[in-house]
């Protein structure tokens, strides 16, 4: 299983960044070892495109648009939400079991629309 998470820095011991899609960095974790790369895309379709390129099966996030939630699912990909403040990689990886789990029904909790003022 591969799990993707937005991160603000390309630091191991960063915390997952209230972005999705326009965070700096993706931190990929998989049997028991996290690699951060750097996002090559600002935002938009291109950033689920590419986490699928890469094989990830869930996505942990603080925020995520409709758009790339939906496109996420349609291919099979989980997303949960961590909670708010400061979360770990680490510590998001221990605490899955525990997550919500975000759905159709609930994603308006998460969506977050930054080009409304």
């Amino acid at each position: 299983m591969t799990v993707a998470m937005p991160v603000k820095t390309a630091k191991e011991d960063t915390a997952i960044s209230p972005l999705f899609g326009h965070a700096k960095y993706f931190a990929f974790a998989k049997d028991g070892k996290i690699v951060i790369e750097k996002n090559p895309y600002d935002g938009g379709t291109a950033v689920v495109d590419w986490l699928l390129d890469k094989g990830v099966d869930v996505v942990v996030t603080q925020h995520i648009g409709l758009k790339p939630y939906i496109l996420l699912a349609q291919n099979g990909v989980e997303c949960y939400y961590p909670g708010e403040g400061r979360v770990i990689v680490k510590e998001a990886l221990e605490n899955m079991d525990k997550m919500e789990k975000i759905t159709e029904s609930n994603i308006e909790k998460f969506a977050r629309h930054s080009h409304k003022h």
